[in-house]
């Protein structure tokens, strides 16, 4: 039971007594604290300078080139514009070269489309207007002759699809190709677009729906002769001679390859097979033996509308008949997919779609907007010119850092003499060894410099003053890189180099920095052990003073009593006279 203040019967202060003993058992937490707040202090400062060296080591690192890249190559910036920009637009890489180029759009890169036919060539020829057979449409992406394919996708198609229906199923299909339902005076079409302009994005459909479509461009071109050519005795070419094939337009004004094949009397189809194989003519024979007899058919190698075959000679059969491979399409072709077209300072180039890549090294060009009847052409300029702030920015970027890394490591290492008051790292290692690790990154050439004209941030206009920060002479700076960009940027990439390591020692999850403050942080975990210990000892040993002067407290009441009885009794005694 707590006694309560005054004592009882003894006029003792137990709680005041007490707790003037306990302020003096508790000295030593009030120390362990301080140490606590000490070391907390200095966890906080050295958080605060963490922050100003990571400021350092990004505007450092901002000026080192990645692995492949030089110094100029970092630092060269280009700027593009166009004085038409409703024309075309410009992005330039570093390897581009600055110049003013003339430009003149003849033709842009167009979207193929496709659509199929109307009226009784529809295909949609099912009941109520839907297409009979479905099954697998496959749509494919790429050059006109079919050698280049960017994109196919498979599509499903239902039996006794509506228009709509395919149209749905291939807009889902993300395949490049965007569909729509036409409602026209000869009934519903179904229209397919490329989502892309270029000469590489023209639609082939095949499969086994029954829809099809295949570029002009991407045929074979095949001839066969007619029944009863081989009437010769056990059917051969009752002629011989040579047999001139031809590979070309289909008018004949561009022939590509023109062969001479010797034809042998008494020729069966086989053999006219085998010498025209062995010929090298661009063209593959075969015989097709059917139930009328033989045919020979030539079919050509290469697809394209410039591949159409011309026999003639002495040899040539007599009747022969000309087919593409390719049965007739379901699709007609309605806006071709073409190319851009344009010149360049006078020269003509063409590109496979609006975005142009190869042109100018260095220089892609994008072109928005073509010329409109009657114009042939929409020219404009295209200039390109250097931009060397970005160099000036990173130098005064890393500069600013710098000082602001100087401004805090100097108010936390500072001691005034007359109030005799010390920052926080105050003749704190750490706080030195980050001083001088950065005034060694500032102060020695870099390894990289070595034999350069320009060695020194004095010699661009970066001084070093003595407490450590750093200014910018900008007239010296811009002088410098005008007169020596490579130097310049070569010097710049160094410098931001050696502090950039040097931060990367300081602040990484291994550095110093994080070093310390763990170290900190052990003590102070360390301290509040030690200050639980003391803790605990003081509640015994406030629990036994409180017990001590309460007995004494009862003591001294006894004694108290004791006194007041025989006081009362000794007035109590008879008095007795001398007399």
């Amino acid at each position: 039971m707590t006694v309560s203040s005054p004592g009882l019967g003894s006029n003792l202060d137990v709680n005041s007594i007490v707790s003037q003993l306990m302020a003096v058992e508790k000295r030593p937490l009030t120390v362990l604290a301080q140490k606590q707040a000490g070391f907390q202090a200095k966890i906080s400062a050295l958080g605060s300078l963490q922050g100003t060296i990571s400021a350092m080591q990004t505007a450092a690192g901002n000026l080192v080139p990645v692995s492949g890249t030089t110094a100029a190559q970092k630092f060269t910036v280009l700027r593009t514009s166009v004085a038409d920009a409703t024309i075309a637009s410009a992005t330039t890489t570093s390897s581009a070269v600055a110049g003013t180029y003339s430009l003149a759009v003849t033709q842009l890169a167009t979207q193929h489309s496709i659509t199929t036919p109307g009226g009784a060539s529809s295909p949609f020829s099912g009941t109520n207007g839907t297409l009979s057979d479905g099954g697998t449409l496959t749509l494919a992406l790429g050059t006109a002759d079919g050698v280049t394919v960017s994109k196919t996708t498979d599509i499903t198609i239902a039996d006794d699809s509506t228009p709509e229906a395919i149209r749905d199923a291939i807009n889902a299909a993300n395949a490049g190709v965007a569909a729509l339902v036409i409602n026209g005076t000869d009934g519903k079409q179904l229209l397919l677009t490329s989502d892309t302009a270029g000469s590489n994005q023209v639609i082939k459909i095949s499969g086994s729906t029954g829809l099809s479509f295949v570029a002009p461009e991407a045929r074979h071109h095949s001839v066969s002769t007619d029944i009863g050519v081989f009437s010769g005795v056990g059917g051969t070419l009752p002629v011989s001679g040579t047999l001139t094939i031809k590979l070309g337009d289909s008018d004949g004004s561009n022939i590509n390859k023109t062969t001479d094949v010797t034809i042998a009397a008494d020729s069966t189809p086989e053999m006219m097979r085998d010498a025209i194989n062995s010929a090298s003519a661009g063209v593959t024979a075969e015989v097709i033996d059917g139930t009328s007899g033989k045919q020979l058919v030539l079919t050509s190698n290469a697809s394209g509308s410039n591949q159409f075959i011309e026999l003639s000679g002495s040899a040539a059969p007599a009747n022969t008949r000309s087919d593409p491979v390719e049965p007739a399409d379901t699709f007609t072709q309605t806006h071709a997919a073409l190319g851009a077209t344009f010149t360049l300072n006078g020269v003509a180039v063409s590109s496979a779609t609006n975005t142009v890549t190869t042109a100018i090294d260095g220089i892609t060009l994008n072109l928005l907007k073509g010329p409109e009847a009657p114009a042939t052409s929409l020219s404009t300029t295209l200039t390109i010119s250097k931009d060397n702030t970005s160099l000036t920015t990173g130098v005064n970027a890393l500069v600013k850092a710098i000082n602001d890394f100087q401004s805090t490591a100097r108010n936390l290492g500072s001691y005034d003499a007359t109030s005799k008051k010390a920052g926080t790292l105050n003749g704190d290692s750490t706080l030195r060894t980050a001083q001088n690790s950065f005034r060694t990154a500032l102060g020695e050439i870099p390894s990289a410099l070595t034999g350069a004209s320009l060695q020194r941030l004095s010699d661009i206009g970066v001084s070093l003053q003595k407490d450590g920060t750093l200014t910018v002479d900008a007239a010296k700076l811009s002088t410098a890189i005008g007169k020596d960009f490579n130097g310049v940027a070569n010097l710049v990439a160094a410098y931001g180099s050696a502090v950039k390591s040097a931060a990367d020692g300081l602040v990484g999850s291994g550095g110093l920095i994080a070093a310390r403050s763990d170290g900190l942080n052990s003590s102070i975990v360390n301290l509040g052990k030690q200050s639980t210990v003391i803790s605990n000892r003081l509640i015994d040993i406030e629990a036994r003073y409180r017990k001590q002067f309460t007995s004494l407290d009862t003591l001294i009441a006894g004694m108290t009593t004791t006194s007041t009885f025989l006081t009362q009794q000794l007035a109590n005694l008879p008095k007795y006279s001398n007399s």
